[in-house]
């Protein structure tokens, strides 16, 4: 009887074995996050929210909610915070508002009017469409930012020195001042009073 015993025993013991070794196991299944454990009971539901995540009374207020990057709330500081390099933008494009006479085609006034030009329309586009991409509500706003009377002036302005030849449209590449080419798409230069300065079309130099 004690042979046949052990000769079971063994059997068993190989049966389980075998088992182990090679009979294929079941694949773990991910566990929702309010799973307290994994249904075999193994460590797979590591990332599992615990009564800490889920009672308010031990302290769990749930994940704050992201903020909205087009909420009024989230971008009316930076408008705040732009403001006074948008006020220096302006009051250097201002300082060449004025009479569109001869003394414009000299060199220096020339390149007054264009340097003045590109750190305006830079300084505008860049922040509308950095806005634009916030949202419609943060692109309206920043948009009313920049239609200040002066900024109304400044356009016209612009507008007459492309008409009559004292600014050339190629002195302000679009492919650095979209919002300049946005703006002045439909305006044509009918004179030529002042010949074009070569400005490099990959950056802002003159």
């Amino acid at each position: 009887m004690i042979g046949v015993a052990r000769a079971l025993l063994v059997l068993v013991l190989a049966a389980i074995t075998f088992d182990i070794i090679f009979l294929p196991r079941a694949k773990h299944r991910a566990l929702d996050p309010d799973e307290p454990i994994a249904a075999d009971g193994s460590i797979i539901a590591g990332k599992a929210r615990t009564i800490y995540d889920t009672n308010p009374l031990l302290g769990a207020f749930g994940e704050a909610p992201r903020p909205d990057p087009d909420d009024p709330k989230d971008f009316q500081w930076m408008i705040e915070i732009y403001r006074p390099m948008n006020d220096r933008a302006r009051d250097q494009m201002a300082q060449s508002l004025g009479p569109l006479d001869a003394a414009r085609c000299e060199d220096a006034a020339r390149r007054k009017l264009i340097e003045a030009v590109h750190a305006y329309y830079r300084t505008r586009g860049s922040e509308i469409y950095s806005f634009t991409l916030r949202g419609p509500h943060a692109k309206a706003a920043m948009e009313n930012e920049w239609s200040a009377p002066l900024d109304r002036e400044i356009d016209a302005f612009v507008r007459r020195a492309l008409q009559s030849g004292f600014l050339h449209k190629n002195e302000v590449p679009a492919n650095v001042y979209p919002e300049f080419a946005k703006i002045f798409a439909d305006t044509k230069e009918i004179g030529s009073t002042c010949p074009p300065l070569k400005v490099d079309r990959g950056n802002e130099k003159l």
